[in-house]
């Protein structure tokens, strides 16, 4: 399991030590003078070896032969007839053969110690020198001249002087410049050239004496022991000894491993030699003795009891309640199985009509999307024409609106003329006529002629006195009525032909269209069509056709009501989707909402609201009882749609307000102008005063009346009736309470007014 490794060989270093620690006097210079006793000594003792050796060997082999070696002269464990002899190194074998042996006629005498005569002494002392020998002599000083010999030209090389002259060093700086020079013109320099850069480096260029001779003991010091380490400490020693021991154990389990790999391998083998019908031959095993043993007995059985029917049939029957149990089990899996096999082939179905209704819906939103795209290309071109033919149409009916409420003035301008005065105009003097700011004037006096005429025209009779001022007087003459109808004729024309170029019908009709498509939608994939707000986007997409159908509608003029135009119907039907029942009386019941709400009231809220409060604010005539009856009907059903918390109602019915306070504020700064201190003051006596008074009231009577009836929705009604009578109505009735009818007019205005504050009420009872 362990393999022995050879020890490494000694490197030539190594050997020369010991050729020096074996013979001393050949590294030291000091003792060259005493080389040729040393020498002579050594071949004494090289032969007195030689002789004891052979006395020796004589003895061995007389004891008998053998091919043990002998170590330091053991006798006793030497069967070897030859001597053991050291073997010496190629170096110290070199170097004492290199070494003289002193011959002289003494050398025989010199081997007995006790011959010491006086001519020995002398000639021992004439042939002992009294000077150390020369480098010549002794090899160059310290070197050896076996390695003079190997490594002569090292040694020449190093064999200069001690300390250079002047001359030899300024010829060393010469050779580094050039050197220098070259290197940086890219010449190489001779290999004696180290560069002396600035950069600082990690460890000295120069070469180590060690890495001159290549020792090997690197690549072999896991095995000499080169990278051991010395524990100091008992600890310390403690667990490296626990490391070795590991280290030991795991090279036994990389061995087993390998014994049991290389058991497996034969084991293959073996099978596949059995496999090919050749036997392999039995290993033959030395027989082992068999070691006799006593006489044995034959064992005696114990005995056992009889088996009995009870105990059979308890064995049965536990057997047979085992298997039963085997059985239900087996019967309760296979049911399991069964029923998840179901339960995988439903699934597989679902998810099977789910990738058929995924690839469905994939294709209809494709489809859908693409009538999207082009239902906003079309609106894109539509929608400008519309909001161009919608200006119009309102400017014809601001006009309209502007020329009633002008001509309204100037008939009030003339009746407060004749009772309390003329107010003073902003016109410069020179852009008046004569007769303009006369109570009396020519242009007053025509005004009232063809307002006399417009009654009489419009009833077919002559106008009573008692009824002039009741009147709604809200028609145009013949040629601005004549002409208003040809303009709102025109916008009908322009708003057919918005759709004359289209071909398409489910562009023509949103019924076909847009309804379509958004309740296929709804039915397909409802939770999309709610998480989408459908129903917003079918209201935004259905707003042009809605636009188109109202373009001319005058609310508080026409007897069309919000109901039955058809954009409020289609909407109306498509909030509440049919649904199949097989009961009759069910059927008969009107549709419940859909989740979405009622669609009808996000258009109003939307686009209709926004129509009325502009009709409201340019075209309503607030002295109109049928205008004022009209509008009051539309927004009682906005309010019955939208509620009346809903800020679009809350916004038209400010809307309504507003109106009558510009109208009421318009008023009195007339009435003021016409009694203030600089107006031109009306006649004291004119028959027709009377009249123009009783006009005048009359007409704020109207207004009163109409303000009346926006009492429940305007909850500022009766301020606004306080302000007309304080305002407008006060100052004529006091001028004319005597002798002018005030009184009769003034008992009137109390009829038609309720709620009014007691100091008004009680300057309409007394005139104070």
């Amino acid at each position: 399991m362990f393999i022995k490794r050879a020890r490494p060989r000694p490197s030539a270093r190594a050997r020369t030590r010991e050729a020096e620690d074996e013979d001393p006097a050949v590294g030291s210079p000091l003792a060259q003078p005493s080389a040729s006793m040393a020498s002579d000594g050594a071949a004494d003792e090289e032969e007195a070896g030689s002789v004891l050796n052979r006395a020796k060997a004589k003895k061995k082999g007389m004891k008998g032969k053998g091919g043990r070696l002998s170590f330091a002269g053991d006798d006793e464990s030497g069967e070897s007839s030859t001597a053991f002899k050291q073997k010496k190194s190629l170096l110290s074998q070199a170097l004492r053969a290199s070494t003289p042996i002193a011959s002289s006629p003494g050398a025989a005498a010199a081997a007995s110690p006790q011959s010491y005569s006086a001519d020995y002494l002398s000639e021992l002392k004439a042939a002992t020198p009294t000077r150390a020998p020369t480098a010549e002599e002794s090899g160059s000083g310290h070197v050896s001249l076996a390695a003079r010999e190997k490594y002569a030209t090292e040694i020449d090389a190093d064999s200069a002087a001690g300390i250079p002259d002047p001359a030899a060093i300024a010829a060393a700086k010469n050779r580094r410049k050039a050197a220098v020079h070259a290197r940086r013109h890219g010449i190489e320099p001779g290999e004696d050239y180290i560069s002396l850069g600035k950069e600082p480096h990690p460890e000295s260029r120069l070469m180590r004496e060690e890495d001159e001779g290549e020792e090997g003991d690197e690549g072999l010091a896991d095995y000499t022991g080169v990278n051991d380490r010395l524990y100091l400490g008992k600890s310390a020693n403690k667990r490296a000894a626990q490391r070795l021991k590991g280290e030991i154990g795991e090279l036994i389990e990389d061995r087993e491993m390998d014994s049991e790999s290389d058991e497996e391998t034969r084991e293959w083998e073996r099978t596949l030699v059995e496999r090919g019908g050749v036997q392999p031959a039995p290993v033959r095993l030395p027989k082992e003795k068999v070691k006799t043993a006593g006489y044995i007995p034959t064992p005696i059985p114990a005995s056992r009891p009889v088996p009995t029917i009870g105990s059979a049939t308890a064995r049965i029957a536990e057997r047979m309640a085992a298997l039963k149990a085997t059985k239900d089990e087996n019967e309760r899996n296979l049911e399991n199985a069964t029923r998840e096999l179901v339960l995988l082939e439903e699934q597989e179905r679902d998810i099977r009509k789910q990738v058929e209704s995924t690839e469905g819906k994939r294709a209809w939103v494709e489809e859908f999307q693409g009538w999207v795209e082009t239902l906003g290309l079309f609106l894109e071109e539509k929608v400008p024409l519309l909001d161009t033919i919608e200006k119009d149409a309102n400017s014809f009916a601001r006009e309209r609106a502007e020329r009633i409420t002008a001509r309204r003035a100037g008939d009030d301008s003339d009746d407060l003329a004749l009772v309390l005065g003329v107010a003073p105009t902003q016109t410069r003097p020179e852009e008046q006529s004569a007769n303009e700011s006369a109570p009396n004037s020519e242009s007053r006096k025509m005004r009232r002629q063809a307002h006399a005429d417009r009654r009489a025209r419009r009833r077919g009779i002559v106008a009573a006195p008692d009824e002039d001022g009741f009147s709604t007087d809200d028609d145009l003459d013949e040629s601005l009525s004549d002409d208003y109808d040809a303009a709102q004729r025109e916008v009908e024309r322009r708003v057919h032909a918005l759709l004359e170029d289209v071909k398409a019908e489910d562009l023509r009709d949103p019924e076909l269209g847009v309804a379509v498509r958004f309740a296929d939608w709804r039915k397909r994939y409802p939770e999309e069509y709610e998480g989408a707000f459908g129903g917003l986007s079918l209201v935004q997409a259905w707003e042009f056709w809605a636009r188109g159908e109202m373009v001319g509608w005058d609310p508080v003029r026409s007897d069309t009501t919000l109901d039955s135009f058809g954009w409020y119907r289609a909407l109306y039907g498509y909030s509440r989707p049919r649904v199949d029942v097989d009961d009759d009386d069910a059927m008969d019941l009107e549709p419940e909402v859909a989740p979405e709400g009622d669609l009808s009231v996000e258009m109003v809220s939307k686009v209709v609201v926004p129509y009325l409060i502009r009709a409201v604010e340019e075209t309503y005539d607030p002295y109109s009882a049928r205008q004022t009856r009209r509008l009051r009907d539309v927004v009682d059903f906005v309010g019955m749609l939208l509620g009346e918390d809903h800020r679009k109602y809350q916004a038209l019915v400010r809307a309504v307000s507003d109106i009558f306070t510009s109208t009421i504020t318009t008023l009195a700064q007339a009435v003021a102008g016409a009694a203030g201190p600089m107006a031109t003051r009306a006649p004291p006596y004119n028959p027709a005063a009377r009249n123009a008074m009783r006009r005048f009231v009359r007409r704020r009577i109207k207004l009163i009346s109409n303000l009346a009836q926006w009492r429940r929705l305007a909850p500022d009604v009766t301020d606004l009736i306080a302000r007309v009578v304080s305002l407008t109505l006060r100052p004529i009735l006091a001028k004319t309470w005597a002798e002018g009818g005030g009184d009769e007019m003034g008992a009137k205005v109390l009829a038609m007014a309720q709620g009014l504050p007691p100091n008004l009420v009680q300057f309409l009872q007394s005139g104070r």
